[in-house]
């Protein structure tokens, strides 16, 4: 039975070094929030054309790829040694492509791949805040889950500002400038998180001993049993979730109302940072992960599915997906908890990746199925869609659960 935990958010931020260390990860990782945005009107400024942007953030987001790997790094050398110059030569790509892209002497192709080197250096700072998170809660189980809904919701709310702090930029300044601002908090965040005492004093490193022979550098923590199950979740919350944003685009741009669209998914992010934070605040730890995950990925395959009859009005559109982002941040929340339960300490940072991995894998693939499907068949057809992936991304979850316990 669920049950509230009297120890909340407040307890987190009283941790010594807490407030100095996730502030400055915040910072750095609200470049994320900004860039995509910034990107896309950089380069269609450049060159007129958005087929053109579509293919920069294509190659910018095929480097998610790269995330474990950099988090392996992190895992073995530590946080220090691996983040700065990570940020340091992303910031330095990305904010160089943003410059470039104002000479029209240069070919678009030099800052597009310029701007994708820039991709495959960004910090996983996102796995390195939850690895210090456990080292500030070892302590307390219930503490963690806590610090870890409260990330997981603030980093909610920093790509539900991004967009509109780009939006408000480019009616001032060119977008090129929201580009180079994203490489500066990069670097800037980055470079206080890790000079704060407790890391560049490796006091929170939990890092394997000895260099690892040749097979275990290939050697991937997704074979770790447990792990692909929930994996195969994110992977069907992210295919499901961006099914759902294209098809509200066509239903909003179909009744009139294309402006609503952006409304409706703001809406979605705002529940999905509500449920995070409710979530945080109660003792699950009787229910095994995967069956926490599938519950909610049901709760959010209901909602949708609910919402593919109310699509004929955007008023039933926005209620019924509000419902739908409760479940949200709650999933990415029990996802990075069950990677921890099921990974070694060594390696926690190299699964708590593959999350965030698989997530983006998913977001890329939905949304091209959908973009095929929406054309023809219309946005109702997508949310349906979407519901029957997710309720695939149940059964699969749930079939998974033995592994976990």
């Amino acid at each position: 039975m669920a049950s509230i935990e009297s120890e909340g958010y407040a307890s987190v931020l009283r941790i010594p070094w807490a407030r100095t260390v996730f502030a400055t990860a915040l910072l750095g990782r609200f470049a994320f929030a900004l860039i995509p945005l910034s990107a896309v009107f950089t380069f269609q400024e450049r060159t007129g054309s958005f087929a053109t942007a579509g293919l920069a953030i294509a190659a910018y987001g095929l480097t998610t790829i790269t995330l474990p790997l950099k988090a392996r790094l992190v895992d073995r050398y530590g946080q220090y040694r691996v983040l700065l110059p990570l940020a340091g030569l992303s910031a330095a790509c990305i904010g160089g492509a943003a410059v470039i892209t104002t000479s029209s002497a240069v070919p678009v192709l030099f800052p597009i791949a310029l701007f994708a080197v820039g991709g495959s250096a960004v910090p996983p700072l996102g796995p390195a805040m939850r690895s210090n998170w456990r080292a500030m809660t070892s302590d307390s189980a219930a503490r963690k889950q806590a610090a870890y809904s409260l990330d997981s919701t603030c980093e909610e709310t920093l790509f539900l500002a991004g967009p509109l702090t780009v939006g408000i930029m480019i009616t001032a300044v060119p977008a090129w400038v929201g580009l180079a601002a994203a490489a500066l908090l990069l670097v800037l965040g980055t470079s206080v998180m890790v000079c704060t005492a407790p890391i560049r004093d490796q006091r929170w490193e939990v890092r394997a001993a000895g260099m690892p022979g040749r097979r275990q550098h290939f050697d991937t923590v997704v074979r770790i049993p447990g792990l692909f199950a929930i994996l195969i979740a994110m992977f069907a919350l992210a295919s499901g979730v961006s099914i759902v944003y294209i098809s509200v685009a066509e239903l909003a741009t179909t009744q009139g109302h294309r402006s609503a669209a952006g409304y409706i998914e703001s809406g979605m992010v705002i529940a999905s940072v509500v449920g995070g934070l409710i979530w945080g605040k109660l003792n699950l730890a009787s229910v095994p992960r995967t069956v926490q995950l599938g519950g909610l990925l049901t709760l959010l395959a209901t909602a949708v599915l609910g919402t593919a009859a109310l699509a004929d009005t955007l008023w039933g559109l926005a209620a019924g997906l509000s419902i739908a982002g409760l479940a949200i941040a709650p999933t990415f929340v029990t996802a990075y908890l069950a990677s921890d339960d099921v990974a070694p300490d060594n390696r926690q940072a190299e699964a708590s990746s593959w999350v965030n991995t698989a997530y983006n894998l998913g977001a890329a693939s939905g949304a091209a199925g959908a973009g095929v499907l929406v054309d023809s068949v219309g946005g109702q057809s997508g949310l349906l869609l979407s519901g029957a992936v997710l309720t695939l991304g149940v059964v699969l979850c749930l079939v998974g659960a033995h592994r976990l316990r």
